[in-house]
């Protein structure tokens, strides 16, 4: 059924309403979702629903400083998100798991163009993001900014059931990668959209009226220099509408695993792994 789905028109058509400024509109879809999901408003920087313009600029709501905490040990590398960690391990022979079942290429995932000679393990760790969910994306780790893409053409969904039964999953989807590397930990994040998904909007993006191709293009062309060096906790992009976002480890023996498990929920900020203390 996934495959008869118009999902670039239905995303098309979604992306319309979210950011008609239509008041009956905006009220009605603002309305819907806060009966329907019940989220916390008191965290968000703005809390009255009449001081957003559109229902998209209420879905990508920001927190309030003291919100979420950053754990900021040197040691500690933090979840980008909120959410639910779905699958973790070490990636074997190139390949990453999803949903316990499929498996596929790191490097597709990652838009390379030939597979990596595996010196040393790679470690994943995929988290997804209910609608509920705060859906800004921030560094999980500071480091230096080393490369942006965007690939991918399809707009699956990417909830369980489509984890489950649709293989190639996250590689099928339009998806942001951003490589980041420091002394002690380098890795890739990457942001894979799907249906409704209206957009992923890099940090530096400037505001302003934009279509899905202005971002493509800001995503392949990357920040600026004065840019490139990114803080732990800093927002690094966000969700138009939800998704999953694919953490990719460069060296897992630097990575301390007890502390990792399947369906723990997850908070931006909050420590996701520890590095061992070499």
């Amino acid at each position: 059924m996934h495959n008869f789905i118009p999902h670039l028109i239905l995303t098309r058509v979604m992306a319309f309403f979210a950011n008609s400024k239509n008041k009956v509109i905006k009220d009605f879809l603002i309305n819907a979702f806060i009966s329907l999901y019940k989220p916390k408003l008191e965290e968000c920087l703005v809390s009255d629903i009449k001081d957003f313009p559109t229902y998209n600029s209420f879905f990508i709501r920001e927190l309030k400083k003291d919100a979420r905490p950053i754990e900021n040990s040197e040691l500690t590398i933090v979840s980008p998100v909120d959410g639910t960690i779905m699958d973790h391990g070490i990636v074997e022979n190139n390949l990453l798991i999803q949903a316990k079942r499929h498996r596929y290429p790191v490097s597709e995932l990652l838009g390379e163009k030939s597979e990596r000679v595996e010196v040393t393990k790679q470690y994943f760790i995929t988290i997804y993001l209910a609608p509920t969910d705060y859906h800004r994306i921030h560094c999980p780790y500071g480091g230096l900014i080393s490369s942006t893409s965007h690939i991918g053409k399809s707009l699956f969904s990417v909830n369980k059931k489509a984890q489950a039964n649709i293989p190639y999953l996250y590689i099928r989807n339009e998806r942001a990668v951003m490589k980041i590397e420091s002394s002690l930990v380098s890795y890739s994040l990457v942001s894979v959209g799907a249906s409704i998904v209206g957009s992923i909007v890099p940090f530096w993006s400037d505001p302003g009226s934009k279509t899905r191709k202005d971002y493509v293009n800001e995503w392949n062309i990357g920040p600026l220099e004065a840019k490139k060096h990114a803080l732990k906790g800093q927002e690094l992009a966000h969700f138009r509408m939800g998704s999953t976002v694919i953490l990719i480890i460069e060296d897992s023996s630097k990575l301390d695993l007890n502390s990792l498990t399947t369906n723990k929920t997850v908070k931006f900020g909050s420590k996701l792994i520890n590095l061992k203390n070499l």
